[in-house]
């Protein structure tokens, strides 16, 4: 969990053999891919990954391709659902006060 965006993002991280190879970064997108091109055993290589959004499940789809081969294909558990749950009441509550009083 990253604490930027008020912990409502992670940063998905690839590691190979201890050595990380991709981060994410905590961006705040319900979609998105990132890709880098990364050094493994003297040659270069090219990962992908993928990732889905939540909708209004509690997990997330993700897909991670190395040099053009699907590698994992998963779907991700949402931990913390219930910051989600939380904003959303309050969203709504400012919205029925606003146009209740309007």
């Amino acid at each position: 969990m990253v604490p930027r965006y008020l912990w409502s993002t992670a940063s998905i991280e690839v590691f190979l053999d201890g050595q990380l190879i991709l981060s994410t970064g905590g961006q705040i997108k319900f979609t998105g891919s990132q890709s880098t091109r990364f050094n493994y055993s003297g040659a270069s290589h090219t990962a992908e990954l993928n990732w889905g959004g939540s909708g209004f499940g509690f997990s997330f789809p993700y897909r991670l391709v190395i040099d053009g081969v699907p590698v994992s294909a998963a779907r991700v558990r949402v931990r913390n659902w219930p910051i989600g749950v939380i904003a959303a009441i309050a969203i709504a509550a400012v919205l029925v006060m606003i146009f209740h009083f309007v």
